[in-house]
């Protein structure tokens, strides 16, 4: 279900971006903030981090590692790409208001790339903001539509 409601929150976010009515770029990002934390707490996240270990991040960290003659983990990878996603998130908020491509990969991949991180400060930030926050949207979906 969380996946489901994921995809239909970063839909309208997609939509209200497109309509001409003030602040319609930062109603967008929240809704889409919605959707990475709801994205976070499905089981599709994990899903698609055990597909991406497997084709493209796995090979690139053991290309890396390889040319380096020094083994990269996964979880390292994961953590740049979560910590990335996290940085753009936080620009895009106070600098660019608007649901934008760069602001759409980050909410898309930081959730996803939270779970493959290591237990560092920031992962751990990460997976307390999305955690917490899934609860809230899901708890308000859930009045809404009544389930």
């Amino acid at each position: 279900m969380d996946a489901f409601l994921s995809a239909v929150m970063f839909g309208a976010a997609w939509w209200v971006n497109k309509q001409d009515f003030t602040k319609s770029g930062l109603l967008a990002l929240v809704i889409a903030f919605g959707g990475s934390m709801l994205l976070y707490r499905s089981p599709a996240s994990q899903t698609i981090l055990g597909w991406a270990n497997d084709t493209l991040v796995g090979s690139i960290s053991d290309m890396v590692g390889s040319m380096l003659g020094d083994p990269l983990p996964t979880g390292v990878v994961w953590a740049v790409i979560c910590i990335a996603g996290f940085a753009v998130t936080l620009i895009d908020l106070w600098k660019n208001h608007e649901y934008n491509p760069a602001a759409i990969i980050a909410l898309v991949l930081t959730p996803i790339a939270a779970h493959g991180a290591g237990s560092g400060a920031l992962p751990t930030l990460i997976d307390a903001v999305h955690t917490g926050g899934a609860g809230f949207v899901s708890g308000f979906i859930g009045g809404m539509v009544g389930s």
